[in-house]
């Protein structure tokens, strides 16, 4: 993902010095000192680092809560999109850690039980401060939440996710029908071998040896010397018969190999990103409205999702959404008709009729 990232970058112009400076953020699960390793290039020697990173610690339990209070003396400030922006309280530091080395820690103080946690980085402080880390890592968790509402809201399936479609010519695989025959016919070369030997300590046996005689006799064992050859002749035939190489579906009872439709998947996803910039910007115009700014989302969803009633008259779409008890969102859902309104909306389709919106 690093990689495609950077290769990304790079076809849109962005420059290698700020590609070298990309920056991951994990959670928790992200902790790991092959990972970090990894990040660090070290499998590729000095200065080769793939990117930057910022994790939470695990297993930071007990040495946070032996740091002295006041040692908590640097305050980072977090700004969010809809929540307040928050003073947290930090300190840096290094900690080992096994399997890695000394790591660079910044440890933060939140909350009225001023509960702590560990942040590990490897870029210095010349690369990146504590307070962007405080603040990155901060801000994750919003992040994770915007992509649970694209996926679930939107259908934008970002983690990702492709359209599977079957093949339609089912490659070549080889034929398990023929891999069982000669299976079965390595067994009765098997045999066929220790019968030979058995027959011929038969006939190498001296006449006048005090040896016990053999539990089977001469005879019995060219009987079935030939009743295993009679079977490898058929086995041969029957394999003579089968092609090497089938089709897949035909050697798994007909499930069949799936391909991924990448262009199907960038189209969806291009409609879904554009219902999603859509409402992003109608959230904005409702602002204008409404003022409540940690609302606004679940405001604007009762306005879109109400019902109403629709009326072509005089060559003009008439869409009128039933009145709102809430009074706030009453008005707000007027100002925002009149707003799109003033927008001269036509319908898509080859009519081009004008659009009015109303609340009832």
């Amino acid at each position: 993902m690093i990689e495609k990232a950077k290769r990304i970058g790079e076809r849109a112009g962005v420059s290698r010095e700020r590609l070298d400076q990309l920056i991951v953020v994990f959670d928790r699960e992200g902790y790991s000192a092959e990972l970090y390793r990894y990040l660090d290039g070290k499998d590729q020697g000095e200065g080769k680092r793939r990117a930057l990173f910022i994790s939470w610690a695990k297993y930071s339990n007990k040495w946070v809560k032996d740091l002295a209070e006041e040692q908590f003396n640097r305050v980072a400030q977090v700004t969010y999109e809809i929540r307040k922006a928050e003073a947290i309280p930090y300190l840096e530091t290094t900690r080992p850690m096994s399997k890695h080395g000394k790591i660079r820690a910044v440890v933060i103080q939140n909350g009225r039980d001023k509960k702590r946690a560990a942040i590990y980085t490897n870029g210095t402080a010349e690369e990146i401060g504590p307070e962007r880390i405080v603040s990155l890592i901060c801000r994750r968790r919003g992040e994770e939440n915007a992509i649970k509402e694209l996926l679930h809201k939107h259908l934008i399936n970002c983690t990702p996710g492709y359209v599977l479609e079957e093949l339609e010519e089912q490659p070549l695989v080889d034929n398990p029908e023929v891999r069982e025959l000669k299976k079965q016919r390595a067994g009765l070369v098997s045999e066929l071998n220790r019968l030979k030997i058995a027959l011929a300590n038969h006939l190498l046996e001296p006449p006048t040896s005090k040896r016990r005689p053999p539990p089977r006799s001469q005879k019995e064992v060219l009987e079935d010397i030939t009743v295993v050859e009679s079977k490898m002749v058929l086995t041969d035939r029957q394999l003579d018969k089968l092609p090497s190489e089938i089709r897949f579906n035909e050697a798994h009872a007909g499930e069949k190999l799936l391909k991924l439709n990448h262009e199907k998947k960038r189209f969806l996803d291009c409609l879904k990103v554009f219902a999603c910039n859509l409402k992003a910007q109608m959230c904005r115009l409702l602002l204008k409205h409404y003022d409540r700014e940690n609302e606004v989302v679940p405001a604007l969803a009762m306005i879109v999702e109400r019902g109403g009633y629709v009326k072509l008259e005089g060559g003009r779409l008439a869409v009128t959404l039933r009145g709102f008890a809430d009074r706030e969102i009453d008005i707000a859902a007027r100002l925002l008709c009149e707003d799109l309104n003033s927008m001269r909306p036509v319908t898509l389709d080859k009519f081009h009729l004008p659009i009015r919106y109303y609340v009832q």
